[in-house]
């Protein structure tokens, strides 16, 4: 079975490991799709229900757990490429995820709670053609989901896709994949976010460890992508400055929203030539809008093993029992 993809392997480390990833499927380890499920449903054994969500109540150490009524679930993920959204004709080795947040929210209470997914997660992704015909389902990186096929909403559908596969099925209702070079564009338009620098960037003269800095233009980019030349070289300490980053940008926003309550729609059409999304203009603005109030978000997050593969390649191996109070945080709450 022969995968485009791979032909151009050589080419580019990134297509390597994801040659890799086909190979093993096709060798028959494909069926490693299963070994995630069976780790998600670690200790937990599900039961009928005439709960309208997509999954049955479930008990869980001795707790049952029944759906959240009245839920919206969002993936918003950035994306490993340069430039705004363009037609893509060759696979070139980019693509991939560099960021992804799960946001949900209870429309019940207007609160939301967020999950960070690392992006060397290690998750049943399914392997697609450039002509997004499916191949294969193994085990890689969950930023791969994003690599396949040369359609930009395929993508982010395999992507939907992987990150509901993780999540032990739940429904994905809108997604927004964002090139990571609109970051300048978001950090500018709110007039610079300011953050402490803790690690040294070699390659910048601006960002000196120490100093406290308001980030503009390709700074705010650096500061939130560059990973291989800033201390340990790993994810781990990249998402770090992301979440700094977050934290700093939240109040700026806000007082940009209570400048203007149109921001958020400005900003959504200054994103509109760098995403893919099916989320509306008008739904957008309601979300940001929502995060803009100063409600106190609930971050969840999944603890595991940060490693790396037989060829060098940074993996995150979720601990099956945080992964499963991670889903229940989001999704379930207890039978009373």
């Amino acid at each position: 079975m022969r995968h485009n993809q791979i032909s151009r392997q050589n080419k580019n480390k990134k297509i390597k490991y994801l040659a890799i990833g086909l190979a093993a499927g096709i060798l028959g380890i494909g069926s490693a799709a299963g070994v995630l499920t069976s780790a998600n449903s670690h200790a937990v054994t599900r039961s009928a229900s005439s709960s309208t969500q997509d999954t049955d109540q479930i008990t869980y150490k001795g707790v049952t757990y029944v759906p959240k009524g009245n839920l919206e679930t969002y993936l918003f993920a950035g994306i490993d490429s340069p430039d705004k959204v363009t037609e893509i004709k060759e696979y070139d080795g980019t693509g991939q995820c560099d960021v992804l947040l799960v946001l949900v929210r209870d429309r019940s209470t207007d609160t939301c709670k967020f999950l960070t997914i690392d992006r060397n997660t290690m998750t049943p992704v399914k392997s697609l053609a450039d002509d997004g015909s499916y191949i294969d389902t193994t085990e890689c990186q969950i930023s791969l989901a994003h690599a396949m096929s040369l359609d930009h909403e395929t993508r982010a559908e395999n992507t939907v896709d992987a990150v509901s596969t993780l999540l032990g099925g739940h429904k994905i209702d809108g997604f927004a994949m964002v090139n990571m070079s609109a970051i300048e564009v978001v950090n500018d338009m709110v007039g610079g976010v300011t953050v402490t620098i803790e690690d040294d960037f070699p390659d910048s003269d601006t960002l000196i460890k120490g100093q406290t800095v308001t980030l503009h233009g390709k700074d705010a980019e650096r500061f939130i992508r560059e990973r291989k030349t800033v201390a340990d070289g790993l994810n781990e300490n990249r998402m770090s400055r992301q979440a700094q980053y977050e934290e700093a940008f939240k109040p700026v926003f806000q007082a940009k929203c209570s400048e203007d309550k149109t921001f958020p729609l400005d900003l959504y059409h200054a994103l509109e030539d760098y995403m893919t999304t099916n989320i509306s203009a008008k739904k957008f603005s309601r979300l940001a809008l929502l995060l803009s109030d100063e409600k106190e978000e609930e971050k969840v997050s999944i603890e595991g093993t940060a490693d790396f593969d037989e060829d060098g390649w940074q993996t995150f191996t979720p601990d099956p029992d945080s992964l499963q109070e991670a889903i229940l945080s989001l999704f379930y709450k207890e039978k009373k």
